[in-house]
């Protein structure tokens, strides 16, 4: 490998291994987020007021289904009113048609809710891929970068340059 080679090696490596590093320190701290949010806040039974499924688009243009639920429920003798979202979109309408349908109105469901701040609930938390996605998603792609990065920086110091004997 060259001098220029080695170099752009380990260019490439020192901006992926610490962006690899972030994603990885983000995904614990998201991950840390969503367990405190499952062990730590309190549940109540609400009703649900009304219930459809979203549809908007991703950064590429592709249509993305969602789901918008409203719940009524009652903290402390306070009733509350508030909107929820589903943790995920998906491409699928049918998926997020199914999660409506799930959650009629005039249905009961168990929900979490803030306890600083009663209105700020979940719907959908849970030991499930859904609640975990972004977690999943920035640790996976942590240790990609963080592999691919070191993998460089260590092989372009294992190389020496070619060095021309005259």
């Amino acid at each position: 490998m060259t001098d220029r080679g080695i170099g752009l090696a380990r260019l490439v490596g020192g901006i992926f291994t610490p962006i690899g590093i972030i994603m990885l320190a983000l995904a614990g701290w998201t991950g840390n987020r969503q367990y405190t949010i499952l062990k730590t806040w309190p549940s109540v039974e609400a009703e649900v007021t009304r219930s459809e499924v979203t549809r908007g688009r991703d950064t590429e243009g592709n249509t993305m289904y969602g789901t918008e639920i409203e719940f009524r429920y009652v903290v402390d003798g306070r009733e509350f009113q508030t909107p929820g979202s589903s943790s995920y979109q998906s491409s699928s309408y049918r998926e997020m048609k199914k999660k409506t349908d799930e959650y009629a109105p005039g249905s009961h469901h168990s929900i979490l809710y803030n306890p600083s701040d009663p209105a700020e609930i979940h719907f959908d938390a849970g030991y499930n891929f859904g609640f975990f996605f972004l977690p999943v998603i920035l640790g996976a792609m942590g240790l990609v970068f963080t592999g691919l990065g070191a993998g460089v920086l260590w092989a372009s110091r294992s190389e020496k340059p070619l060095r021309c004997p005259s």
